[in-house]
Parts: C-alpha cells; structure tokens; sequence
C-alpha cells in the first residue's frame, strides 16, 4: 500500500466516522450526508469519492440489522425495518449521484439526485395503501407505539390540551390515521427538501471561499415545460377533492403538485437571491437557506411563506421577468 492509498484511507475513515456519528444523532440524522458532500470529493474524484458513501451505508444497514435482530423473523419487522431506512437510503443515493455528476448544472444534478427518493416514495405511498395483511399488522403495531407514547405523556403529569387525559382512544387513533394520511401526501416533497437541504448546505460550504454560491442559486431556472406539470397536476388534486375520490389517488396527486412546487420554490428562492446580491453582494446566503428550511419544516403557520409565497413567486416569472441581468 503506497502513502497515496494510506492517505485515501486515512481521509475516509475520517468521513465515514463523522458522517455515521450524525446519522445517529436525533437532531443531526436529517444532515449526515452532508460530510460525505463536502470532503469526499474533495479529497478523491470521480467514482473513487463513492466509497465513503458506501462504507456509511454498510454500517447504517448493520446497525439497523443488529438493533432490530430479534424481529427479523416476522414480516412486520422486517417491514419496520425498511421504513426506518428509508430516509437515509433516500438521503445516500441522492448523495451518490450529486456526488458523480459534478460537472452537470445545478438544477440538472438536483433533479437527478432527487429522482430515486422521488420514485421511491411513490412506490411506497402505492405499497401501504394495498393493505395487504402485513401492511395492516404494521399499521397496528404502529398505531400501539402512537399510544404508548400519549401514554407516556399522561404519566409524565404533564398538562396539555393533547394530553390522553382529555383525548380518549378513539381521538387517538383518528390523531393517528391523519399523521399517516398527511405523511403519505407530502413524502416525495419531503424527500426533496431534504436532498436539496444537504446538497445546497454543502455546496455553499464548498464554494464559500469563493465566493459564486449565491450567483450559482440566483441562475436556478426550471424549464418551461414544469409548468404544465405544476397546473396540472394541482388540476387533478383539485378534481380529487371535488370528486371525493379515495385516498390514494389523492395522495399520488398531492405529491406530484407538492413536488413540481419545490421546483417553483428554489426558483422563488434565485429570485430573491437574486435582489438581495444586488444590493449587498455579500449577504449570507447559508444562513437564508437554513432558515427558510428551518421555517419550512418546524414552523407551522409561518412556514406559508415558504410552501406558499415562493412557489408562487417562481411560478410568477414565467410571465413576469424578475432578474434582466440574469
């Protein structure tokens, strides 16, 4: 082994550690990849920088089968477990292709990277609403967890408007099938938001030095043709409503509106972006993004600034030109 190799080794050991050290971490789990975005490439090219990203994924997988040993010999185990990887799966894959097409333009390297978990989440929205008997065992088991955790609540002492106290088991449940209808509709969304989230984080750590990351946000421009995707697609959310139609056809719609509208949103995002170079060129522009995701996702209320206001500010400049000098 030459000092080149050792070298190589050395660095992602380095990676894998910190990466994997994240993705256990309850409030760092969602940004794990963001390691493996920023120094894998940095310190290896091409498909030799994936071998980080494959080392993670082989020690998340073999902590998830040692954790979950004992339940792997029922079907709702391992059910169980392919939805507790189904995030970081979503997340790694993502990694991997943003990773090998560095070169390509951004909105095009963003769309590639976030297909898999978008194809994904379809495919798993369409599985659990088969309801086939092991989908309705998980369904129960999942349920019992949601009400032992209200259980846990109550014995707490904690007083609250949400408490079991006042919420009886009924209410619990239909808690319950509205947290699983709601995640269901806005998966592929969500999958999205969270590859952009670490894709972007680590691109602006990577170009700070240099100073183009917000040049390179404030070109993002989707092609015309999504905006047909987008009308149409909240056409039929509309036509779903209006119909009554069953959840899942619902559901399919809703993701793929919600989905063309994350485009519109980092398009509202450029646009804004775009301003405020113009009258400070050296905003900080990590701290925008993070905060508009942060609002995004834990703000509820505030967040229509986000889900609402710059999808539409994107949609807008298909007649409206915002950035002349763009």
């Amino acid at each position: 082994m030459n000092q080149s190799e050792t070298v190589f080794l050395r660095n992602s050991a380095i990676i894998v550690g910190i990466s994997f050290f994240l993705s256990q971490m309850v409030f760092s789990n969602f940004i794990f990849t963001v390691p493996l975005l920023v120094l894998a490439p940095k310190f290896s090219k091409g498909e030799k920088a994936l071998v980080p990203v494959g080392a993670v994924a082989f020690l998340l997988l073999a902590s998830e089968l040692f954790k979950s040993r004992e339940a792997l010999g029922n079907p709702v185990g391992r059910t169980l477990l392919l939805i507790g990887l189904f995030i970081p799966v979503v997340l790694l894959v993502s990694c991997s292709i943003w990773i090998l097409l560095e070169r390509e333009r951004l909105l095009v390297r963003y769309l590639a990277s976030t297909s898999f978990g978008v194809v994904a989440s379809l495919i798993l929205v369409i599985w659990f609403s088969m309801g086939s008997e092991t989908i309705l065992d998980v369904d129960a088991t999942m349920l019992k967890t949601f009400q032992v955790l209200f259980g846990q609540l109550e014995n707490s002492g904690i007083e609250s408007s949400l408490s079991p106290a006042v919420i009886s088991s009924k209410d619990t449940e239909w808690l319950y099938r509205m947290v699983v209808k709601l995640s269901g509709a806005v998966l592929v969304p969500f999958c999205m938001g969270l590859s952009g989230f670490a894709s972007f984080a680590s691109l602006g750590i990577m170009l700070k030095r240099e100073g183009t990351f917000g040049k390179r946000i404030s070109l993002w421009r989707v092609p015309e043709l999504t905006l047909w995707v987008f009308l149409g697609s909240w056409t039929v959310v509309l036509l779903t409503v209006l119909l009554k139609t069953g959840y899942l056809p619902r559901a399919l719609s809703l993701n793929i509106a919600l989905g063309s509208s994350v485009l519109y949103a980092i398009q509202g995002i450029a646009i804004v972006v775009h301003f405020m170079r113009r009258k400070s060129p050296t905003v900080n522009l990590g701290r925008l993004l993070s905060l508009l995701f942060l609002i995004a996702i834990l703000l509820p209320g505030l967040n229509i600034l986000v889900v609402f206001v710059l999808p539409l500010l994107g949609v807008t400049e298909t007649w409206i030109v915002y950035r002349k000098n763009e």
